[in-house]
């Protein structure tokens, strides 16, 4: 049957169509730079949608490739946007994570691009649907490219991947090669879209899947921690930010006065060189709360964390929190004494930290030995709900108008005004948890630091807000500071000299669990294992900060952290 010109050209449309996002990538994604890379993807996108030809029709070709393409073109386009690269792992994972209240304050926010993305799916399908049921590609052509091209094709990309497999792992053994090739070659795909975008959702879901059985496992787990015999109250408070990176902090060098209230405030000691173990809150978060470093990931939600080693101590552990639930954090918040929800995220009106301030005084005020978190809202996206607009100091900042399509370098002023803002209020928040702590007049330490930090248009990359695939210092540098009241102050006088002593000092997260340990005096029944952990606490005078420190990217690979 002769293919009308019509029919051509609403098929080269809709091609075009389906190719939209791979040629999206050509202009936007930093790792296709070179010629040669921009040939190699664009060459696997188009095979991707050539070879289905073979053996569909054509209205069925443009229907079930729609499904395949169109529907998780946002995401891969969106990631393009604000990473400058296709969606990894970390970004399906942030997506996978959002519920359904995030997704349509961000639908509602962007109402206009989401008008025009449905207004080009029906115009795609009902162009499709009417569509002759022919052969896209005459029977005979058809025939000799499945039974030569193919074979010969494959053949050929078995080479390449093959003598690329050979140099780079130095490997000759025919059978090593083949698997190293196979693996590179699988390795392609997770960058490429949708390839990515399905691949990287299996993946996330099998770890998930992983984690909760590895969870199941941890009721008979034990630190081995010796309950404390005295009855004098204590108070530990760890406070968990968010987005928040080091360098907005006046207190480590800003030039801009973000922290009045804590730089007036007595017995607050500040780490400049502090670094998160991963770009976003999930997995950062259980590496801050746990002994396990960041070079064996897999293994972190093998044992329990630092509120529970607490609890064999004998301590109330209460977690007070801000954030909607995490699939990470289910076995521990329902491990816990007490906690406190607000039952709000990151779209919610009004979600001001300041509202844990009354849970935690409540908590504060029971006495005894207690082991407080507080999670934060801290400098997450959108900048401006996250502070009451009597805490806007700098100006001019994004408003209510402000859409997720205005997030450009052109206006990177009022993003890091706002930006600031909420560091200004994060002042506020931690100086007056800290005021609640003092009143309780007993010995008391609060340790805070964020769980990953910012991009904003920084350098050359242009990278914005986190969950980036590329690292920078910006994303990892995070602040860490510590308070103390003056009742521990007098109780643990060498503790604090050690404390002031390493304020120079160069590590990351991987601090928390041992110096909450040592400052709350509690020991392993093994000794063995409690002088391990003085090496890396900061209330010792053994400490050592480690030679290299390591991170977490976005493809869920560990590497050296290179400022």
């Amino acid at each position: 049957m002769k293919v009308r010109g019509r029919d051509r050209i609403i098929r080269a449309v809709l091609f075009l169509l389906l190719l939209a996002p791979n040629l999206y990538a050509l202009f936007a994604a930093s790792d296709l730079g070179s010629p040669a890379k921009a040939v190699a993807y664009m060459a696997i996108a188009v095979m991707g949608l050539v070879v289905p030809m073979l053996f569909l029709r054509a209205r069925t070709y443009f229907i079930v490739m729609g499904v395949f393409y169109l529907f998780c073109a946002p995401i891969e386009i969106a990631s393009l946007f604000l990473n400058a690269n296709p969606a990894t792992p970390t970004f399906v994972g942030l997506i996978l994570s959002t519920n359904w209240r995030e997704v349509v304050g961000v639908l509602t926010a962007v109402a206009p691009l989401l008008a025009g993305l449905i207004a080009v799916w029906t115009v795609y399908f009902v162009l499709a649907a009417r569509q002759p049921d022919e052969w896209l590609i005459p029977r005979k052509a058809a025939l000799w490219t499945m039974g030569i091209g193919l074979p010969v094709l494959l053949i050929g990309a078995g080479i390449i991947f093959g003598r690329y497999a050979r140099d780079i792992y130095n490997i000759h053994a025919p059978r090593e090669v083949i698997r190293q090739a196979k693996d590179l070659a699988v390795m392609k795909f997770y960058k490429i879209y949708p390839y990515n975008i399905y691949l990287n959702t299996y993946q996330v879901v099998s770890e998930r899947r992983a984690v909760r059985q590895a969870q199941a496992q941890l009721a008979s787990f034990r630190f081995g921690i010796q309950p404390v015999n005295d009855t004098m109250p204590e108070l530990y408070i760890l406070v968990i930010g968010e987005s928040a990176r080091s360098e907005n902090f006046a207190l480590n060098g800003y030039e801009r006065m973000t922290t009045p209230r804590l730089a007036q405030r007595p017995n607050v000691v500040s780490y400049p060189e502090m670094f998160s173990q991963a770009g976003v809150t999930e997995p950062s978060v259980p590496h801050m709360i746990s002994r396990i470093p960041i070079t064996q990931h897999d293994a972190v939600y093998t044992e329990k964390s630092l509120p529970e080693a607490f609890q064999e101590a004998g301590f109330t552990v209460t977690w007070i929190t801000n954030k909607s639930r995490a699939f990470y954090m289910e076995r521990l918040l329902e491990a816990v004494d007490k906690r406190y929800e607000t039952g709000k995220d990151l779209s919610s009106v009004n979600n001001y930290d300041h509202y844990l301030l009354a849970p935690f005084a409540e908590t504060v005020g029971n006495g005894g030995k207690q082991f407080v978190v507080v999670h934060t809202m801290g400098s997450h996206w959108r900048y401006d709900t996250r502070y009451p607009k009597e805490m806007e100091r700098f100006t001019p900042s994004i408003g209510e108008d402000f859409q997720l399509s205005m997030i450009t370098p052109a206006n990177r002023e009022v993003l890091l005004n706002a930006y600031d803002n909420t560091i200004l209020y994060t002042d506020y928040f931690l100086d007056s948890l800290m005021t609640i702590a003092a009143k309780a007049q007993v010995p008391a330490v609060l340790m805070f630091m964020s769980d990953h930090g910012e991009n904003l248009y920084d350098d050359e990359r242009q990278l914005v807000l986190h969950g980036n695939y590329s690292t920078s210092r910006w994303l990892y540098h995070v602040p860490f500071i510590v308070w103390y009241s003056d009742a521990y102050a007098a109780l643990h006088p060498d503790k604090i000299r050690c404390l002031k002593e390493h304020t120079n000092t160069r590590d990351n997260s991987s601090v928390i669990f041992p110096s909450m340990i040592e400052a709350a005096g509690l020991q392993y029944s093994n000794e063995n294992a409690s002088s391990a952990w003085h090496t890396r606490s900061i209330f010792s005078d053994q400490y050592s900060s480690p030679d290299t420190l390591f991170v977490l990217t976005s493809e869920g690979t560990c590497i050296p952290f290179d400022e």
